[in-house]
């Protein structure tokens, strides 16, 4: 039952983001995205418990995507952690091992330094939009930007369980997106 409540979760919040892209490609077709003027702003909830998975995976965001900071695994992920990235293994250790092959361990920053597009909440999940910079198939040497979506399952106050749309590559084995996805 809990599972058939994820997946309806899951699949109208996917159908309604799909929805609204498609309409915002169909308007304003090669127009690129751009960011939130206000990250914390984005964090703001009238419900007190997705505002906190919102900050969970902020911070999350912050200590461990940007800054590698392995050692704050345990602080956001379950040993028992759910990945469905086809290049991450599923696990708590699987992840830090892939975050300590991908990237140096940086200072921790105030803010994401990723261009935050929204930060939305519903139940357990908050799915992260991000913009994204990649090389440009019909400018070599140009990148163009697109958007890069994280869902993230919310329990016990941990992330539980990840989705993105990285298909498998070899590439994303070395891929530091604090770098490779920038302008």
């Amino acid at each position: 039952m809990k599972r058939e409540r994820l997946f309806v979760k899951l699949t109208s919040l996917i159908i309604g983001c799909g929805f609204a892209l498609a309409c915002a490609g169909t308007a304003c077709a090669q127009v690129p995205p751009t960011a939130a003027p206000d990250q914390k702003a984005l964090l703001k909830s009238s419900d007190p418990k997705l505002e906190a998975n919102k900050k969970l995976v902020y911070d999350m965001y912050r200590e461990i995507i940007q800054a590698g900071r392995t050692d704050l695994i345990p602080k956001y992920f379950p040993e028992d952690y759910i990945q469905h990235n086809p290049n991450v293994p599923t696990g708590r250790a699987a992840l830090a091992e892939y975050i300590r092959k991908t990237r140096p361990v940086r200072p921790i920053e105030p803010m994401i330094t990723f261009p935050v597009i929204a930060i939305m909440a519903e139940g357990d999940l908050v799915l992260v939009a991000t913009v994204n910079y990649a090389p440009d198939p019909e400018k070599p040497g140009t990148k163009y930007a697109n958007t890069h979506f994280d869902l993230y399952r919310i329990e016990n106050g941990k992330i539980a369980e990840h989705w993105d749309h990285i298909p498998k590559d070899k590439a994303a084995l070395s891929f530091d997106p604090n770098v490779d996805a920038k302008q």
